[in-house]
């Protein structure tokens, strides 16, 4: 068993002040086998270290890395505690990146909240698609003609970039796999077949656009950001997609409507 996860074991237990003998008791196994865990002569299965680890109090955290170390999958999100902060914190760096464009989305790649530089962006780009109060369907807005692909500069490697990265997340979420189908269908109509023509990894989830608008050219880096350590990080979490803007031009731009918001209110 590996030494740095016999080490979490032994000083969580120590940290909460549990014994070797109480700890045995409360999970009705032999003190010796749990000496034999915590000497690294011993293996426990998954359900053990679980209960291993809520009996001595290990946060989220602290389970999901023992877990980890031991071989297991992590800790799925219940809906509680942690991964419900670190979800709160993707809500919060939305709102602290104005003038500049944020949203946060979901695992299904609905959108759960905008800030009001990316409504804005929104309306002024695509304003037939922010009718309505729902939720915003980020693949239904990627296929139609109407959303800001369709009205993005070089839109091919974007759109072949997005769909490489779903097909990835896909093996975890098979569920998405008749929205993605629909998806690539008409990215193929519209741009030609785009397997092979990715401009990055699919695990790289930024990409550079430039956006034509009634106003001009708009240019941003979007950036997609998952909050917490890496072994929090599960397929439920919500992300952050963060825009920045990648000139002068559009920077000055997203300042002056936030200067003009700030007028109003």
């Amino acid at each position: 068993m590996p030494t740095e996860l016999v080490r979490l074991l032994r000083a969580s237990r120590n940290e909460a002040g549990i014994s070797q003998l109480e700890l045995s008791l409360r999970l009705g196994i032999s003190q010796r086998h749990v000496g034999f865990v915590e000497l690294g002569r011993a293996r426990p299965s998954r359900p053990l270290l679980i209960r291993w680890l809520q009996e001595i109090g290990a946060d989220a955290t602290q389970a999901s890395a023992a877990l980890l170390l031991a071989g297991y999958a992590p800790l799925a999100r219940d809906g509680r505690g942690r991964g419900d902060d670190h979800d709160a914190v993707a809500m919060q760096a939305i709102t602290r990146h104005s003038p500049n464009p944020g949203l946060v989305f979901d695992a299904d790649w609905h959108i759960v909240r905008m800030n009001s530089a990316a409504r804005w962006l929104c309306g002024l780009v695509m304003p037939e698609l922010r009718r309505g109060d729902g939720p915003l369907d980020m693949l239904a807005v990627l296929a139609d003609p109407r959303g800001w692909l369709a009205r993005a500069r070089d839109p091919a490697p974007i759109a072949a970039a997005l769909l490489a990265q779903l097909r990835a997340e896909q093996w975890l979420r098979p569920e998405m796999a008749a929205r993605i189908d629909a998806l690539e269908a008409a990215l193929s109509r519209r741009y030609g077949p785009l397997a092979g023509t990715a401009a990055r990894e699919p695990g790289l989830t930024s990409f550079d656009v430039t956006i034509d608008t009634a106003i001009g050219p708009v240019s941003f880096c979007a950036i997609q950001a998952v909050f917490g350590l890496p072994h929090d990080a599960n397929r439920q979490r919500l992300r952050a997609e963060l825009w920045f803007p990648a000139d002068p031009a559009t920077a000055d731009l997203m300042r002056r409507h936030e200067d003009l918001q700030a007028a109003d209110a």
